[in-house]
């Protein structure tokens, strides 16, 4: 029951954060059962090791601090109305409420004794500001092993050898065949009428479809949550993010916070600063926010796939919308697209019901007698894309259909289609005469890739002025804080040789062979450090040892603590409600 609970109040928040777009399979690779699990076990050792350090929160304390939440305040003074709204919204008892809080104090104040001889030393702040703020400009020759193929010789044995160790990469993927009947909306469009008066009606409802997009200058402040982050980093990702929409509710200034605490590299330094911009070029799901604000409004935090938003809307302009006359035509043209995929829609239904009311199925039959013709998919692959709106999607779904079984209506964009198996082919593993030509091609490849980095070795030890006459290409300055090196982001970690490419370095990208060294570094001034970067990076660097020392601690209890977990019961496919874990000093 602990587990269960616990369980289900975390794939609650998930589920409230992405909505739709939680799978199970992003379930999965979240390992949320084994993510509470150790949740639940580490507060667990905190509540007993705190306790026996003579930590506690007594009832005036957690009054306290419940009272100081910026949620529950109105004009500056806590709101009982406040506080039972958001209660009920999180649908949380108050005793539920104030036993995580009194947790949470708990787990803060254990927090607090742990980490308090942690320092961070200026040097370290000064180190941290420069891996930040320098910049680099490398220098790199391009090797492309193509060349190096053409006098490589591939012998039958090598071919051979290479297929017994390779097998697997050969591997024929499962294939499916599909007939299919398709009914495009352009059939019958000319059986629709659309009149003037509908028209009309229309443009007044979709103005903003017609025209020339408006353009917001809005600023942002960007709390990024790493892709596959644990609900730990969520959740503290989230709190941040509320503390600084609640400093700026609070009347902090928005730019300086922006610059402060934002993760947006191209808006950071410029107090969040996005410039104009259209729906378009925004983040997803941060156009429609925009929509609903007025100039100098404040919203957030707003959950996007890059992490959290608070959001600044400075001004609004242009939204032009073209008169109904310039677009009568285009407006009707659209009016009569979308009643003549209706259309299509129906027949396709109509097709679907009918033929999966036959007795026995006859696709061909079917289609014959109604006029209409068959067509042939295939054989196709699972992720495969034959140029229609969803048909990855589809293929997916057909696979779960065995031979001669009819599929679903599928909106294929212009119209619908409906389809049947015709055929399914497992997965194998090929002949080595089906694969040779590709092994020989991927052999030579691999070799050639030999021969450029022999080259590219050679090249990497030859003077400065050797190299200099080789033409070098230069990735221009860069910070260590962009997501990737300019021109060679094909390089995996790059960045973290930066230290150490006064000499110049070797390296395989995706398809070329490069030379790299390290043209210019320039060191920020130490100076430009403003008081607020200077202590937002000591609150960062803080932060990281003080997290180290707690997962050392933790590591470390759970040796003296008995904790003991029916894992069967938490196997996969079994409900949460069935886990029991049984905890107590060993």
């Amino acid at each position: 029951e602990q587990f269960s609970k616990a369980y289900t109040d975390a794939l609650r928040v998930y589920q409230e954060r992405f909505g739709q777009a939680l799978t199970p399979e992003m379930v999965k690779r979240l390992d949320l059962k084994n993510t509470v699990l150790d949740q639940m076990i580490d507060e667990y050792i905190i509540e007993v090791d705190a306790k026996d350090m003579g930590i506690q929160v007594t009832d005036e304390d957690l009054q306290q601090a419940i009272q100081q939440v910026p949620a529950f305040k109105e004009n500056g003074t806590f709101s009982m109305p406040l506080y039972r709204r958001y209660l009920e919204y999180e649908r949380l008892t108050p005793p539920e409420f104030e036993s995580l809080q009194r947790k949470s104090l708990l787990k803060q104040r254990f927090l607090a004794v742990l980490a308090e001889n942690v320092t961070v030393p200026r040097q370290e702040v000064e180190a941290t500001f420069h891996f930040v703020k320098d910049t680099y400009d490398l220098s790199f020759i391009g090797i492309d092993p193509l060349p190096f193929a053409k006098d490589i010789q591939v012998s039958q044995g090598q071919v051979q050898k290479y297929y017994d160790a390779n097998k697997e990469r050969y591997k024929v993927l499962p294939k499916i065949t599909l007939a299919y009947i398709d009914f495009p909306a352009a059939r019958y469009v000319g059986s629709v009428e659309v009149t003037q008066d509908e028209a009309r009606d229309y443009y007044e409802s979709h103005k903003s479809e017609f025209g020339t997009p408006a353009k917001i200058h809005a600023r942002q402040i960007l709390i990024k949550v790493p892709e596959g982050a644990d609900s730990k980093v969520l959740e503290a990702k989230g709190e941040l993010a509320k503390k600084i929409a609640g400093d700026i509710g609070a009347g902090q200034d928005f730019a300086s916070l922006a610059v402060k605490y934002s993760e947006d590299e191209r808006t950071a330094a410029k107090g969040g600063d996005m410039g104009d911009v259209t729906r378009d070029s925004m983040p997803q799901g941060l156009a429609g926010v925009f929509d609903s604000m007025k100039p100098g409004e404040v919203k957030g935090p707003i959950r996007s796939p890059l992490g959290f938003h608070i959001l600044k809307l400075e001004g609004k302009e242009g939204g032009d919308v073209t008169p109904f006359e310039q677009v009568s035509s285009t407006v009707m043209e659209t009016l009569k697209f979308q009643r003549a995929k209706y259309m299509a829609k129906d027949e396709a239904n109509t097709a679907f019901t009918e033929l999966y009311e036959q007795p026995k199925l006859d696709f061909e039959g079917y289609a014959k007698k109604k006029g209409l013709a068959v067509k042939v998919l295939g054989p196709l692959s699972e992720g495969d894309n034959f140029g229609v709106q969803g048909s990855q999607e589809m293929i997916k779904k057909a696979f779960t259909f065995s031979p001669g079984e009819i599929g679903e209506v599928v909106d294929a964009g212009g119209g619908f289609i409906v389809y049947m198996v015709t055929r399914k082919e497992a997965s194998r593993i090929p002949a080595l005469k089906e694969v040779s030509d590709r092994i020989t091609a991927d052999i030579s490849k691999t070799l050639a890739q030999e021969k450029a980095k022999e080259y590219a070795g050679k090249l990497a030890s030859s003077s400065p002025e050797q190299l200099i006459a080789q033409n070098p290409s230069s990735t221009g300055e860069f910070s260590r804080t962009m997501d990737a090196v300019p021109k060679l982001s094909t390089i995996p970690k790059l960045k973290d040789d930066l230290d150490s490419l006064h000499k110049p370095k070797v390296y395989q990208g995706k398809d070329m062979v490069y030379v790299v060294w390290l043209k210019s570094r320039q060191m920020a001034d130490i100076k430009t450090m403003n008081k607020e970067q200077e202590q937002a990076i000591m609150k960062e660097l803080f932060s990281r040892k003080q997290q180290m020392i707690v997962d050392s601690y933790l590591e470390q209890a759970r040796k003296k603590h008995k904790i003991t977990i029916e894992k069967d019961r938490l196997a996969e496919g079994k409900a949460p409600r069935q886990g029991r874990i049984a905890m107590g000093m060993g």
